[in-house]
């Protein structure tokens, strides 16, 4: 079964505060890129494997990886 949609500690993020955000291998900012997301795209964000820097997600195009919670708002 797909993790993205197994949990129930998952929300959607809207990228904000930025033109491009990158979403990296693991929570570090160090870490590798991945990808990049474009502002206001949405993000599936997994609060149970997030840190206190970076959330878990996964792109609408399922690129699975950490963004800093920073550039990323939880849609309420």
């Amino acid at each position: 079964m797909n993790a993205m949609y197994t949990s129930t500690a998952e929300l959607i993020g809207i990228v904000v505060n930025c033109n491009l955000l990158n979403v990296r291998k693991e929570a570090d900012s160090d870490s590798g890129i991945i990808c990049t997301v474009s502002a206001l795209s949405e993000l599936m964000v997994n609060l149970t494997e997030s840190t206190d820097e970076f959330y878990k997600v996964y792109t609408v195009t399922g690129v699975e990886g950490f963004c800093l919670k920073k550039y990323v708002a939880i849609k309420q």
